[in-house]
């Protein structure tokens, strides 16, 4: 259940994140990502970025990040203990697109908006919901008012439905276990490593796991679950990504 009355929005420093510059022909890049990351990265502009993630051909998540298009550069953010990941799994096809991967030190600034709020000219939203829209910024001294902490940014997220993977929990689970087929996988635009099980699971498969956010006061409340990513604390609350029996859930 959203608890949307909890988000908290402003601006923040994204020091836990790394800007990965995906450098080489425009359509060289997309043909690379659209055969590599769920998302359909056709959809990407000046504006609008994607979060997207890396699966294994079983269809595995490997790393979750953020796609954007920004100054004429592809740029993939993602947090500092991921990017070994993420690094060794594109790399083994950048030679075949004539495609380098650089290491930019950048820095980032994730902001949560209302939904109707204005955003900036360099802005790139990510993430859009009925309550509010995730957008990066890069390498901006702007002053923005409102500015939070970086737990701010990670709880918002967890509040809206994104629920993301840590680095050791790497190849543990697919898209659909963690409501990542809704928010992270595109089922039209064609292949990308794993696409075939995951497809499979999209139409064929009946889904008998999932994860949703419970908020609870002790950890026997969630024994019975699996805690995906992160558990974040406000006041006497916790609030957990929890993956277990969708009859769990009732």
């Amino acid at each position: 259940m959203l608890n949307s009355e909890l988000l908290k929005f402003g601006a923040v420093n994204l020091d836990n994140v790394t800007v990965i510059h995906l450098d080489g022909d425009f359509d060289s890049v997309l043909t690379l990502l659209q055969g590599q990351v769920t998302s359909d990265c056709t959809q990407i502009t000046n504006q609008f970025g994607q979060i997207s993630s890396l699966c294994d051909e079983k269809g595995f998540v490997l790393c979750n990040f953020e796609i954007i298009f920004d100054k004429n550069r592809w740029l993939i953010i993602i947090e500092k203990s991921s990017k070994g990941i993420f690094l060794d799994e594109i790399s083994k096809f950048l030679p075949f697109y004539k495609v380098s991967a650089v290491l930019l030190d950048l820095k980032v600034t994730g902001v949560t908006r209302n939904k109707d709020e204005n955003i900036l000219s360099d802005e790139h939203i990510i993430f859009q919901s009925d309550e509010a829209l995730l957008s990066l910024i890069i390498a901006n001294d702007k002053k923005i008012k409102n500015v939070l902490e970086l737990i701010d940014w990670a709880f918002n997220r967890k509040l809206l439905g994104d629920h993301q993977i840590n680095f050791n929990e790497k190849g543990k689970y697919r898209p659909h276990e963690l409501g990542q087929h809704i928010t992270r996988v595109s089922f039209k635009k064609g292949c990308f490593k794993g696409q075939e099980i995951i497809a499979r699971m999209e139409y064929l498969g009946k889904l008998k796991k999932e994860t949703r956010l419970i908020v609870y006061s002790k950890k026997e409340e969630v024994s019975e679950f699996t805690i995906i990513g992160k558990t974040y604390q406000d006041k006497d609350k916790f609030f957990s990504s929890c993956l277990g029996n969708i009859n769990s859930f009732i």
